[in-house]
């Protein structure tokens, strides 16, 4: 009897396991349908709500024709004052203060500044610069740039003061530049234009740095020369000042770029070159004072040899502007461009005057591209749908196994 019961039950099982089946199999496809037509519906209202209406067309209404009424003449504008035509902005001390002795000469220079804020020797010529000074004699170049001081028998400080001509436009401050000088009775102190004089002790001809790095020495009395790879800087006696010592190297420095610059008189082209600086004990310099200026040679790149005559040589200044140092090519043993400059550390390059091209710009980044869903993001819907249908089966199958057991439950009774 329990034999025939199990066989029942297992039938009755079966045809249960059977109608949930037929019904999942017809309720799945019913669901897919259900969910293509909703979201086919969201699109279409979607499309419905971005399209817009066409604007009606506006007739546009005649406008009588208005006889102009006489306007009185206007009263003239005054006439602008006209801007100042000189070439030079300003003029700067070379050396702003200087200590002396009793009978020395001390070199004189003053740098002069064109209308561009680029320092330019080349205006020398227009600056018509004079010169005076409050105690001793003085010796005006020929450019008028440079002047020699004669140190008067008259210890203390001194003032002299170089004044650019009408060519100048800007106020007197910036027409004017200023030299301290302190006079020192004779055995006291060694200053500009005595007689070249190196440290005493054991003068090396090489410094080495804390990295490994060589200098070539320069000393006032037999100056100095470093050369590289057709690049080369040179300095006479007498430039180091008295008692001291100078360790200077030359390297390239990449390739020359109008990048950073804030005035672009010069198109850079070729490489640029640096100029370094350590003292006797082997440390960094970031600023000295020559006695005079030092020659410096840069080969000619290829994109200039085409345009020799206009060939110039450049400083590169850490507040972006470019000074121009009077310069001049030379074609034996190589074509290479030499300059002179009396402030170093230097960063020396060469181009042709003229703006420029502009620098390339970056390239946007890709804007983010929608799913290709005709420009519509998935509707929240489906998911909706789908919840509902796991709802669906889950119930179908609680409903399911609670009549079985109910059924399991009345046979075994």
């Amino acid at each position: 009897m329990l034999h025939g019961s199990s066989r029942g039950l297992t039938s009755v099982f079966g045809m249960k396991l059977a109608a949930f089946v037929i019904l999942a199999t017809v309720m799945v496809p019913s669901t897919w349908l259900y969910v293509a037509l909703l979201d086919e519906a969201t699109l279409n209202a979607q499309s419905a709500i971005a399209t817009p209406e066409p604007t009606p067309e506006v007739t546009p209404e005649v406008t009588p024709e208005v006889t102009p009424e006489s306007t009185p003449e206007a009263s003239p504008e005054p006439t602008p004052e006209a801007e100042p035509t000189g070439s030079v902005s300003r003029i700067t001390p070379s050396i702003k203060s200087v200590t002396a002795t009793v009978g020395d000469t001390v070199s004189l220079s003053v740098n002069v500044v064109g209308r561009q804020d680029v320092q330019d020797e080349n205006l020398a010529e227009n600056a018509n610069i004079s010169w005076s000074a409050s105690f001793g004699n003085l010796d005006v170049g020929e450019d008028s740039t440079r002047a020699t001081f004669h140190v008067p028998d008259q210890p203390g400080t001194h003032t002299v003061t170089a004044t650019a001509g009408s060519e100048c436009v800007g106020d007197t401050t910036d027409c004017s530049a200023t030299f301290s000088i302190s006079i020192r009775r004779q055995g006291a102190a060694r200053g500009n234009g005595s007689t070249p004089q190196n440290p005493p002790g054991v003068i090396p001809t090489i410094l080495t740095d804390s990295e490994g790095v060589q200098y070539e020495v320069f000393t006032p009395e037999d100056g100095g020369t470093f050369t590289g790879d057709g690049f080369s800087i040179t300095a006479g006696m007498g430039i180091v000042p008295n008692d001291e010592i100078i360790g200077v190297r030359m390297a390239e420095d990449g390739t020359a770029s109008n990048a950073g610059i804030s005035y672009h008189r010069f198109s850079l082209s070729g490489d640029q070159y640096k100029i370094s600086l350590v003292d006797a004990d082997r440390t960094s310099v970031s600023s000295y004072t020559l006695n005079g200026t030092v020659e410096v040679c840069i080969p000619v790149s290829d994109q200039l040899r085409s345009n020799i005559s206009s060939i110039a040589m450049v400083t590169k200044n850490t507040d972006g502007t470019l000074t121009a140092l009077s310069s001049s090519v030379r074609v034996a043993p190589s074509l290479i461009v030499c300059g002179n400059t009396s402030v170093l550390p230097a960063v020396i390059a060469s181009g042709l005057p003229g703006t420029p091209p502009p620098l390339p710009s970056p390239e946007p980044e890709p804007e983010p591209r929608l799913p290709v869903t005709g420009d519509a993001a998935p509707s929240s819907t489906s998911l909706v749908v789908w919840a509902l249908l796991l709802g669906i089966v889950l119930i179908g199958a609680s409903v399911f196994l609670k009549a079985r057991r109910r059924r399991h439950h009345e046979v075994n009774r």
